[in-house]
């Protein structure tokens, strides 16, 4: 009987001592504490890569409204030469016209004047 006790408690020893040394290999795998902040590090990566891409179209927004603006300038510039080119087009024609007016009347008056 006093061996079957000690036995007993020999087996207890032995079973407490492969628990905790599976314990111990169990948490040498796992390893949660690191798969945590993983997660974590990733979370705030991907946040600051959205700021980032945030502040770039804030930016690319900012250039195209500065963009839009020139060409409205360009835009109106080039609306009030094509206005001036266009008085001086029929400033020129106007000019033109009276011009070959008065050339026929001069050929006009010199062959009256040759007969």
């Amino acid at each position: 009987m006093l061996s079957d006790i000690l036995s007993a408690i020999s087996l207890g020893r032995k079973l407490v001592e492969t628990i905790s040394d599976l314990r111990r290999d169990v948490q040498a795998v796992r390893g949660t504490a690191p798969a945590k902040d993983i997660h974590a590090g990733r979370f705030e990566a991907l946040e600051n890569r959205l700021d980032d891409l945030e502040t770039k179209t804030r930016e690319q927004h900012a250039r195209a409204i500065g963009l839009e603006q020139s060409l409205n300038d360009v835009l109106r510039a080039t609306e009030a030469l094509a206005n001036r080119v266009s008085t001086i087009f029929w400033v020129a024609c106007a000019a033109c016209g009276l011009g070959l007016a008065g050339l026929i009347v001069a050929i006009v008056a010199l062959l009256r004047t040759i007969r």
